[in-house]
């Protein structure tokens, strides 16, 4: 396991690189301390809520850090852009439903108009 492990930690080194963000950007942003990015990257493998928060920090699913090759994204998912899954990722975080938000565009509809 310890190879996965510092298989994992390579590449979500490398996604930071290509992302241009430094350790502590990183941990600000992915609400974690940097000596523990520094850590996960030389192969400590976090709980699975982290490796989410980091996979969506870098656009990836987490499955990519488990497979071989490199992830492209979907053209349906290009064609809808990154800022509209960050917003689902969003959604699914606050443990929103669809039929919770439809609601709630519903209730804005008809406020708008009083």
């Amino acid at each position: 396991m310890d190879n996965l492990d510092k298989q994992i930690g390579e590449k979500l080194k490398a996604l930071r690189e290509k992302k241009g963000y430094t350790m502590r950007e990183v941990a600000e942003l992915a609400e974690m301390d940097h000596t523990y990015i520094s850590k996960i990257e030389k192969g400590k493998i976090p709980s699975l809520e982290k490796l989410k928060r980091l996979c969506s920090l870098y656009d990836v699913p987490v499955a990519y850090l488990f497979g071989d090759g490199e992830f492209t994204v979907p053209s349906e998912a290009k064609a809808k852009g990154v800022k509209w899954i960050r917003f689902i990722d969003e959604m699914e975080r606050r443990e929103l439903e669809p039929d919770e938000i439809e609601q709630l565009l519903d209730l804005l509809k008809v406020l708008k108009k009083l």
